[in-house]
């Protein structure tokens, strides 16, 4: 077990560019709090998108740690017909091929012409479902399929869990609240069925008390309210303080609670860094572009002596 976690349900204030301020904590403040910590890696997965992934991936790995790329997409069973369903579900990149598929995704839950967005940006259970062995996913939080949908998309959903048991978790949460422990106990008892790992999601969207504060009255100023967030725990943690959390919950023993935290660093194993090539482009429009340009300079030359 390692003395430490790695925070991958992680929201900044990026991510009030899909749903109504849902945080006021830049995505640096967050990024230094987790190496004071001495955390290894660290994800944003923002409300369906990736803003400013390219900035976060700097300065993250500025700071020594491994870059995630990661989004909390909005899920829904068809496309076909407007309804509000949107469960919650966790997407991470694997590798590099997986960041490409994982951007496509949210590119496409953007489009307006074919019911993809509507209210919030979507992806539908089949697109999920057709991802390759590149994309991670967890079952996020009690917004998730798994806590949110009827019995007969709970059956499909988990279905397709046990069929790719290597590249997925059951996601459970330290908010003190009721329904939150049930949540994870329920968890607790598919994980044993089934075999599908437990993971400690934080669905962190403050920083500190301050920022928790500053979100609450901003909220109120638009007459914002989510329903059920009065006694959730949204504020950043270090591994003592998320461990203390889980404890005082007491929705999980010991072992469960400090195995789903320690999945977190499994889980940030699992991802592989890549890096992208920054240098200028320019598109090879001729075979020999020095001998040609030169040909065209002459030319221009002597028809303008």
């Amino acid at each position: 077990m390692s003395d430490n976690y790695v925070v991958y349900h992680l929201h900044s204030d990026l991510s009030n560019g899909v749903t109504n301020i849902d945080s006021v904590t830049k995505f640096q403040e967050y990024i230094d709090a987790a190496k004071e910590c001495g955390m290894k890696a660290m994800a944003f997965s923002e409300h369906g998108s990736v803003f400013e992934w390219w900035h976060k991936k700097c300065a993250i790995e500025k700071a020594g740690m491994k870059y995630i790329h990661a989004v909390e997409a909005y899920l829904t069973e068809s496309l076909d017909e407007k309804i509000r369903d949107n469960y919650h579900c966790v997407l991470i990149a694997k590798n590099f091929e997986g960041f490409k598929e994982l951007n496509k995704l949210v590119s496409q839950s953007f489009n307006r012409k074919d019911n993809h967005f509507y209210y919030v940006p979507r992806i539908s259970f089949e697109e999920l479902f057709n991802t390759s062995e590149n994309i991670i996913f967890t079952t996020a939080c009690v917004g998730g399929v798994m806590h949110k949908a009827n019995e007969t998309v709970r059956s499909k959903f988990l279905k397709f869990m046990c069929q790719h048991k290597d590249r997925c978790f059951f996601e459970v949460g330290h908010h003190i609240d009721e329904k939150q422990v049930q949540y994870n106990q329920y968890l607790k008892k598919l994980s044993d069925e089934y075999g599908i790992p437990l993971i400690a999601g934080t669905d962190t969207h403050v920083l500190n008390e301050v920022h928790e504060k500053g979100r609450s009255i901003l909220q109120r100023s638009k007459n914002i309210y989510f329903e059920g967030e009065d006694k959730w725990d949204l504020k950043f943690h270090s591994f003592p303080e998320l461990v203390e959390a889980y404890k005082l919950q007491g929705s999980l023993s010991k072992e469960d609670y400090m195995r789903a935290i320690n999945n977190t660093n499994l889980l940030a194993d699992m991802v592989e860094e890549f890096t992208l090539d920054t240098n200028t482009k320019y598109p090879h429009i001729y075979d020999n572009p020095k001998e040609t340009f030169r040909q065209k300079v002459m030319e221009a030359k002597a028809k303008n002596p």
